[in-house]
């Protein structure tokens, strides 16, 4: 059995359309509930200025807040900057592995429609 471009364009697809459903809801979520003890420890100076708290606090900003404790949590040298380390010590664990989740599952989808989407728009199977 050989690929071809409409096995391709199915699969690509139903990743975009996975991507769609599952992301932004469990991104919203995540941010909802968000630990108060993670947001006392780092949702300060030094770690975010005034500016920044203030627009983190609500919509949209506190997405935004979640995504940088995501990428804090799988790479830690992104949060040097920040002085944000070890954020998994001040996370219930559900929240830790939800959060791994959502940030692999996030790069993985976007890496493949990146990846896939120019071969099948750009080569003829």
């Amino acid at each position: 059995m050989s690929i071809t471009g409409e096995h391709l364009a199915l699969f690509v697809f139903w990743v975009m359309l996975g991507g769609v459903l599952w992301m932004p809801l469990t991104w919203l979520l995540l941010s909802i509930f968000t630990p108060n003890s993670l947001l006392d420890k780092y949702f300060k100076e030094p770690h975010f200025t005034l500016t920044e708290t203030y627009m983190m606090r609500g919509w949209p900003g506190f997405l935004m807040r979640t995504a940088i404790f995501g990428w804090s949590l799988i790479l830690p040298s992104l949060g040097k900057k920040r002085q944000i380390k070890e954020t998994w010590k001040y996370m219930p664990l559900w929240y830790v592995i939800a959060l791994n989740i959502l940030t692999i599952g996030s790069t993985i989808t976007l890496l493949i429609i990146v990846v896939l989407l120019p071969i099948l728009v750009f080569f003829d199977f």
